[in-house]
């Protein structure tokens, strides 16, 4: 595309210039039509509840009139989703919500449609650490109760847990080692049918991230025995941690924004910069702290970098100490 000097002097100087005459040749008709945010997991849990608070945040710093619909593609611990976005046309109509490390232990586990290398990345947005949560009227106080029941009592504990090979998994496998105890893992398709689970009384505890119980918590529906971070975090701050109460364990998941791999670089430098000026945004920043989103802003390179290292020591725990 030539610009007429002339004319784009006159333009500055009228303090009129377009933004499309300044942006990157691949991203100037973009988007012409709405852009779909793929979740692979169900409404109400905090992949979905991320999406739909970002959503609104990356049409309004997208601009040209970006739409942004969230669509739920639950199923398979996040495959069904992951691979939607990873074999879906690089051209920018089609971004989700990655989480870590799902989307890194499923082709370990079996033949999937994509690898690590299947994504372009745009950027972290939160990092949540895995909890347990019970009933409020549970008979378990603290995390010490709960070990001393599954001790006396193997696999009489019924723990709910995302599908097996996420987080939820992984943290309950190595809690259990760890405390030395048997429980019964009971999967879901996701952090919202986990949670109404554990509050209709149909299992006795629930490995949730910190985000997906806060707000239960505040409202007496869920209560929290252990926190598996390093330190008490803002979500919870009644919530003690594991290696308060005597288990050396912590536990996390990333939640950011992935492309397909090979989506022009205009197009990914726009949703980055989106991004960026999203996670910035007051009125985000607010309905984030509403919404009990921890967030850990990552930007392209870095967040790139970081799930680069979680792969590796992934691909390690596979060969040394499968988990299927």
């Amino acid at each position: 595309m030539s610009i007429d000097r002339r004319s784009l002097l006159s333009a500055s100087a009228l303090g009129v210039l377009a933004p499309a005459l300044i942006r990157p040749a691949g991203a100037q008709s973009w988007p012409a039509r709405p852009i779909e945010m793929v979740v692979g997991f169900a409404a109400g849990g905090g992949n979905d509840i991320l999406a739909r608070t970002l959503a609104p945040f990356m049409e309004k710093h997208v601009g040209d009139s970006a739409r942004i619909g969230v669509v739920n593609r639950p199923g398979a611990g996040g495959e069904i989703g992951f691979t939607t976005i990873a074999t879906a046309r690089p051209d920018g109509y089609t971004i989700g919500v990655i989480s870590a490390p799902s989307f890194l232990t499923i082709p370990h586990e079996r033949q999937a449609r994509f690898t690590f290398e299947s994504f372009d990345f745009v950027g972290n947005v939160v990092t949540d650490w895995m909890s347990i949560f019970v009933a409020p009227n549970s008979p378990f106080q603290t995390i010490q109760d709960l070990v001393d029941f599954g001790k006396a009592n193997p696999r009489r504990i019924n723990i709910g847990v995302g599908s097996p090979g996420g987080i939820g998994h992984l943290a309950k496998l190595a809690f259990a080692r760890a405390a030395g105890i048997e429980m019964t893992m009971v999967p879901f398709p996701g952090a919202g049918p986990n949670r109404t689970a554990l509050m209709g009384g149909h299992i006795q505890a629930s490995i949730l991230s910190a985000g997906d119980g806060a707000l239960f918590v505040r409202e007496g529906q869920l209560r929290v025995l252990g926190v598996m971070a390093p330190n008490r975090v803002a979500e919870l701050p009644e919530g003690p941690t594991m290696r308060e109460q005597g288990i050396n364990m912590i536990a996390s998941i990333d939640r950011g924004l992935a492309a397909p791999a090979g989506t022009p670089a205009a197009i990914m430098e726009r949703l980055s910069d989106a991004l960026v000026r999203s996670l910035a945004d007051p009125d985000f920043l607010a309905q984030a702290r509403e919404r009990a989103l921890p967030l850990n802003p990552m930007p392209r390179a870095e967040f790139r970098a970081h799930l680069a290292a979680q792969a590796e020591e992934i691909a390690t725990l596979w060969r040394t100490s499968p988990w299927r």
